[in-house]
């Protein structure tokens, strides 16, 4: 099964990432992010995009720290599979409550044109 590939905007920079499969993805993944570190950056993330919809429908800021901010252009459509990337997160985590207000923004960022 392939992931979607996420475009994620620095300040300055453009990354792309695009995991050829889930498993290489992990393997790639162990060595440089623990589940708790991955866990902070999930829950970070879901703060950060659903504090303020409108807001978030204008501009994706996916992460924020300090003077550094990781953003989603918008008209691309990698935000709603930034979203469906963190609802597949949550739901392992059987935390439902956050996948239905993800859904609810999804549907906010996809009326917008993603």
């Amino acid at each position: 099964m392939e992931l979607p590939k996420v475009d994620f905007k620095y300040i300055r920079q453009q990354r792309s990432i695009k995991p050829s499969d889930k498993n290489s993805t992990v393997k790639a993944m162990s060595g440089f992010i623990s589940n708790s570190d991955k866990d902070s950056l999930m829950r970070a993330s879901y703060y950060q995009i659903t504090r303020n919809f409108t807001k978030t429908v204008n501009r994706f800021v996916a992460f924020k720290d300090e003077d550094k901010l990781i953003e989603i252009p918008h008209g691309i459509g990698q935000r709603s599979k930034f979203i469906d990337l963190m609802i597949k997160y949550f739901e392992t985590l059987e935390e439902y409550e956050k996948c239905n207000k993800l859904l609810k923004l999804k549907d906010l960022v996809i009326m917008a044109g993603d």
